[in-house]
């Protein structure tokens, strides 16, 4: 695989802990089980799950924060952001928006704590908003994001005050070009789900575009719609690390 031009920046492939909890494919579901599986695998960054049993901020306090810092440090992942993928629909509702929101002001919270902690660059949080949220949800969403100095980013675009993640595989299954994308939005992250024979996704031209992005960018391998997560994750990080020739 020759492209002809040096990439510059090529960001790390983060794996996120989403839907990792209930695998049955992983030697240990637990916080740190699951660090050490992935240490194990050679990622060197992590998105964690804020649905996790172990990892819901709420229930994190000061102390416990400390140790999950250490715990990242401890395995070499550096801290890449949280997922907190509650139902979108919430967001909607009103009987379940303020629920909703407060699981996102928490994990903006627990970013920022972590991240001061020394655990990695600028963490991002992504979430998945409808296309039209309760008044007053993403004003409060980013007040908060850039009170905290956090990235907050959706699955999907058009909210002024969020930023954007773009899903490499949703882009392919509808016949656009993931990179052409990139290139062209406002994108701070992109989530893949990993090689799989029926998709192809030109992840030279996705590095390309990420390295571009003014500040930075990040991509995430989100494993929660696999089937056999640890050869898929395997298979993801080899194809990622091989990009890294061209950098």
């Amino acid at each position: 695989m020759d492209t002809g031009f040096d990439i510059p920046n090529i960001p790390e492939l983060a794996c996120s802990l989403r839907g990792l909890a209930a695998a049955t494919a992983v030697p240990a579901t637990s916080a740190r089980g699951l660090f050490g599986w992935m240490n194990g695998l050679g990622f060197r960054a992590v998105v964690l799950d804020a649905v996790h049993p172990e990892l819901r901020p709420r229930s994190l306090d000061r102390s416990s924060r400390r140790d999950v810092a250490a715990s990242l440090k401890r395995m070499q992942l550096a801290f890449a952001g949280i997922d907190v993928f509650v139902p979108a629909t919430h967001f909607a509702d009103l009987e379940h928006s303020d629920r909703a929101v407060a699981a996102v002001l928490g994990a903006i919270e627990l970013a920022h704590d972590l991240s001061a902690l020394g655990t990695g660059g600028k963490p991002v949080v992504c979430l998945d908003l409808p296309d039209e949220p309760a008044e007053g949800v993403v004003g409060e969403i980013g007040v908060q994001a850039e009170r905290h100095g956090v990235v907050v980013v959706a699955i999907r675009g058009g909210q002024s005050d969020i930023g954007r993640s773009v899903d490499l595989d949703a882009l392919a299954d509808a016949g656009v070009d993931p990179a052409g994308e990139l290139a062209a939005s406002e994108c701070v992250q992109a989530r893949w789900g990993g090689p799989r024979a029926e998709r192809r996704v030109d992840l030279v031209s996705i590095a390309a575009a990420l390295s571009m992005k003014p500040g930075g960018a990040s991509c995430v391998l989100d494993l929660s719609h696999g089937r056999d997560v640890a050869a898929t994750a395997q298979n993801a990080l080899d194809a990622w690390s091989k990009i890294s020739l061209f950098g």
